[in-house]
């Protein structure tokens, strides 16, 4: 299958940047990781799928109380920064498999568990990557997902996601809390657990993050700025001294079970 230009994009983006996604404080924050891990009843005996491990956040806190984990991703530098902390923390039962989330290189009924944390947004078909992580659960298996989730409002929707595309080339969308749900249903999954947490964002940290010039990150920061009311309100973007000091978001967190 030829590989679109939205997944080279990535690839080449994140490559770049690796090693800032390890230490990230939006992704070493464990407060939505606890409590997808708190619903996702494990036990020792479980191999799990962590896609889109990204810098291994995920695959390392939950390789504690399983058997094996599979860490997977489509950017190779991200799995280097994976197996860093896996190494760091002496997290011996870690794999790590470069992977597109949208075909899996697994067979049917492989895993106990699969994750995703922070990344569906940028799948550039995000049902097909749900189908896989339904496919590749066993029946009674779980999937839990945590991503960036937007409002029902249509311009707070169109906000946020207007500006994490200037931010993030590689950006596709933030969905909605609804959409979620359906994407889930659509895969196949009974949907057991359905969550919100909040999360603030320090902005300078935040918005260099995707090694974007300083020219795109100011204006990011004039978006932000010149915020109308709702959504400053709602985003609760705080400004010191006329800069941005940090914004929050949602984070959806959803768990769905294989029938």
């Amino acid at each position: 299958m030829k590989e679109s230009p939205t997944k080279r994009k990535t690839r080449s983006q994140f490559a770049g940047v690796a090693g800032r996604y390890r230490v990230s404080v939006d992704h070493t924050d464990p407060e939505d990781r606890k409590i997808l891990i708190s619903r996702f009843s494990l036990d020792p005996s479980h191999v799990v799928l962590d896609v889109a491990t990204g810098g291994g956040h995920t695959a390392v806190a939950i390789s504690s109380c399983v058997r094996r984990v599979v860490a997977s991703d489509l950017t190779p530098e991200m799995l280097h920064e994976a197996r860093t902390l896996a190494r760091e923390l002496g997290r011996l039962n870690i794999d790590f498999v470069a992977a597109d989330a949208e075909c899996l290189p697994f067979p049917s009924g492989r895993f106990d568990r699969v994750t995703c944390r922070i990344a569906p947004h940028h799948f550039p078909d995000v049902r097909a990557a749900v189908s896989e992580f339904a496919r590749i659960v066993r029946s009674g298996g779980l999937v839990g997902i945590i991503d960036s989730v937007v409002p029902e409002d249509p311009a707070l929707d169109a906000f946020m996601n207007g500006i994490e595309k200037v931010r993030d080339p590689t950006h596709v969308r933030s969905y909605r809390v609804e959409e979620w749900v359906s994407f889930l249903k659509e895969a196949g999954l009974s949907l057991l657990h359905v969550s919100c947490a909040w999360k603030e964002h320090r902005f300078t940290e935040w918005v260099s993050r995707t090694g974007m010039p300083a020219a795109v990150q100011r204006e990011v920061e004039e978006m932000f700025l010149g915020a109308f009311p709702r959504a400053r309100e709602f985003f609760r973007i705080r400004v010191e001294k006329g800069r941005v000091a940090s914004y929050s978001d949602e984070k959806g967190i959803f768990v769905g079970r294989k029938a």
